[in-house]
């Protein structure tokens, strides 16, 4: 992106450099630097960025926006009013004048894991760029949009905590074709309702384009209550009414397997990981592959091969044939019921190590108690608890029978359990909301390897 292009997208004013330069990439980390790249200095709650702009130029940046004037008179100095506003003109500006087709992700649970299904389909075509990680905020989108190089597709996933943070995300990103996984009850403590989240998931669309295409889980009872007005839908699931569905669905240990009718042709789909709320995911994929000209045995090869985010239920071996499913990302109740799902499927003992679920509000005792009827309908041998709410889990569960069902006061408390009571072939999904660092009971664990 040449320093005119900056300047015309942000309105501001060049303090010193050469307007025909062209940055070779942008970062707010000035640990994250590399030689030509344009520093952003943002303005956070305990640290100030303009506080780095010399840093950054000894680390090898060309040039900075910045909201303070500086006198650097051999490097590119662009004086903007707001540096973060500055940074979603840029990101918008290049999306607008780039020929790329922009795919827009958003839902409750499986945004990650359905971008990374996405790229695989999308990249057996198109030179391909995606969301890295979780950037995936007002922050993330327009950095990852500035990442853009020569590439065809970008795919762009949006997170939310709160209503109109989508609709700031879908402004910058225009997208061609957008999908939401499912409504559920992520982030219900702030937004209050699930029918504000879907309105919430819903502002996608603000941003769609005029002939764009939206894809949806017709499964999920909110999404099914949505229906088209100035865009194309597409609606997959297992229901009846589905333009894409899966029939003769096979979920196996380690893979799963469906069927799709497209067309008056029947397709077999093997997904490399188990779960049905993976098969979901591979349908929305597949979707948007169809929607992007890409054919079906094309979009087909692309679900096989893909390859999920770490710690996103990633399967680590022990010695002894000790399985652990790492699912310690985060949590909300459709993500702990998806993996009790999948660890309802081994054969041996099944272990689940659960924690709390974050930023419920006043549906908290409400929702863990919900977790703890499915662990024990999903027949789950033992039950591993740690975190305040969790304990609502524990009280269910026993209440409904399970006598294995127990509390600890903290995770090395939780950790020193699990080294005495560990057997052979057992198998432990270990689930719960990020801030409650169950990461470090998994790598206690691996060390037992």
């Amino acid at each position: 992106m040449q320093i005119k292009e900056i300047i015309e997208a942000t309105n501001g004013q060049l303090l010193s450099g050469d307007m025909e330069y062209d940055v070779n990439g942008f970062t707010q980390d000035t640990r994250k630097i590399e030689s030509g790249n344009m520093y952003i200095p943002l303005v956070g709650e305990n640290a100030d960025g303009h506080q780095y702009i010399a840093q950054a130029f000894n680390l090898g940046a060309s040039s900075i926006i910045t909201a303070h004037k500086v006198h650097y008179p051999d490097k590119n100095v662009i004086l903007v009013k707001d540096t973060l506003q500055a940074m979603s003109d840029m990101a918008k500006y290049l999306r607008m004048h780039r020929q790329v087709k922009v795919v827009g992700i958003t839902g409750s649970v499986g945004k990650t894991s359905t971008k990374d299904m996405i790229y695989s389909v999308v990249s057996t075509k198109y030179k391909t760029l995606k969301t890295l990680g979780n950037y995936n905020n007002h922050i993330g989108l327009p950095l990852t949009i500035l990442r853009l190089q020569n590439e065809e597709v970008m795919i762009l996933e949006m997170g939310m905590n709160h209503l109109g943070e989508i609709e700031h995300l879908t402004q910058i990103a225009l997208p061609d074709v957008a999908a939401i996984t499912n409504i559920g009850t992520a982030h219900i403590g702030e937004l209050g309702s699930r029918e504000k989240i879907l309105q919430a998931k819903m502002e996608i669309v603000n941003g769609l384009k005029s002939d764009g295409t939206l894809v949806i889980n017709d499964d999920n009872d909110m999404l099914h209550t949505v229906n088209a007005e100035n865009y194309h839908m597409i609606r997959v699931g297992q229901n009846e009414d589905c333009d894409l569905k899966a029939i003769d669905v096979e979920l196996r240990l380690e893979d799963s397997y469906f069927d799709i009718d497209y067309q008056g042709q029947r397709y077999h789909v093997h997904v490399p990981v188990s779960g049905e709320h993976f098969v979901y995911n591979a349908l929305i994929a597949i979707a948007i592959g169809l929607s992007l000209d890409i054919d079906m045995n094309l979009c087909i090869a692309g679900v096989e091969h893909f390859e999920l985010t770490k710690n996103r239920m990633d399967m680590i071996e022990l010695k002894d044939n000790i399985k652990v499913i790492d699912g310690t990302y985060n949590a909300n109740l459709d993500s702990m019921k998806s993996s009790l799902a999948v660890l309802a499927q081994y054969p041996k003992r099944k272990i689940a190590v659960l924690a709390d679920m974050l930023e419920l509000g006043e549906y908290e005792q409400a929702l863990h108690e919900e977790v703890g009827s499915y662990v024990v309908e999903k027949n789950i041998d033992e039950l591993l608890c740690v975190g305040e709410a969790s304990c609502y889990i524990v009280e269910k569960a026993q209440s409904l029978g399970l006598k294995n069902a127990y509390h600890f006061e903290d995770n090395q408390a939780l950790m020193t359990y699990l080294d005495e009571m560990l057997e052979p072939e057992d198998t432990i999904l270990i689930k719960g909301s990020n801030g409650m660092h169950l990461k470090e009971v998994v790598e206690h664990l691996k060390e037992r390897v």
